[in-house]
């Protein structure tokens, strides 16, 4: 059968309704970019914000508020004080001026406890799960889910929600010996999937110990391809994907080496370009 000028044009319209239409199952195109699959990132800062971050510009695209990541005593107790890390609840006691690490974290203590230290020490703790789902275009809550309660807010739609699993750890620290020494904390965490060692994710991050401010440096040629200052020190960096979130490594620097090294190597960049 021969096709005339008007049918081939007839069909190369319906060819392109249906690469246009929403939910249609599409081929991917040769030459799309590998790095489309690692477009959003999730940086969760320490006064709980967990912001959503376009991975190839830096752009934020939205702020989700939560409870923050640590809360701890700021008092110091002669004897009976302890500094949590907030990137993993890892605990460093203070004692005679001298500052040692303990070789179990916050939520390790939790899944312990009751225990009872060497060193004459009770230790109590409690967990809470929840899940939210949200929108990953907006950042907005649309379900939340704990052994609680099921509070819809609204109706999900399950093919654009994405879960995240959030702890809230508490621990309680008692010294048998003298009633008037206790300690309390509460540290909050996200279920995340570990990248494997070998994976394709474009870009290396460093984050200042003290600031806000982190740089997105790609793997293959060093070029830094955009830094943000978001206000307060990051504690996780996570890829934000359709099975929920997966953890990504980033490199802690001091501030002194942020603002001499890596800042220098933008302006130099920028120049050049």
């Amino acid at each position: 059968m021969r096709l005339t000028s008007i049918t081939i044009t007839f069909i190369l319209f319906l060819v392109q309704v249906i690469a246009e239409t929403p939910g249609f199952p599409h081929v991917a195109q040769e030459n799309s970019s590998n790095d489309d699959k690692f477009a959003t990132i999730l940086v969760s800062t320490i006064d709980g914000r967990l912001r959503a971050i376009d991975s190839q510009t830096g752009t934020i695209k939205w702020t989700l508020q939560e409870e923050p990541v640590l809360r701890s005593p700021s008092s110091v107790k002669q004897g009976f004080t302890f500094l949590p890390n907030p990137l993993d609840g890892s605990l460093y006691v203070l004692k005679d001026s001298l500052l040692k690490k303990l070789p179990f974290n916050i939520p390790q203590l939790v899944h312990a406890s009751p225990c009872k230290g060497n060193d004459g020490i009770l230790y109590a703790g409690s967990k809470k799960d929840v899940w939210f789902g949200i929108d990953p275009l907006t950042g907005m809550k649309v379900e939340t889910l704990s052994s609680a309660s099921a509070d819809r807010i609204c109706p999900a739609n399950q093919k654009q929600t994405v879960f995240l699993g959030r702890t809230e750890y508490r621990i309680s620290m008692f010294d048998e010996h003298n009633r008037g020494k206790t300690w309390n904390a509460t540290f909050n965490d996200y279920s995340a999937h570990l990248l494997p060692e070998k994976n394709e994710y474009p870009l290396k991050h460093y984050v200042s110990s003290s600031h806000g401010t982190i740089l997105a440096v790609d793997k293959k040629n060093g070029e830094i391809k955009w830094d943000q200052d978001l206000g307060q020190p990051v504690v996780a960096l996570y890829l934000l994907e359709n099975d929920g979130l997966h953890k990504l490594p980033f490199t802690v620097m001091g501030k002194e080496t942020m603002e001499n090294i890596a800042k220098p190597i933008i302006r130099y960049l920028l120049v050049i370009h």
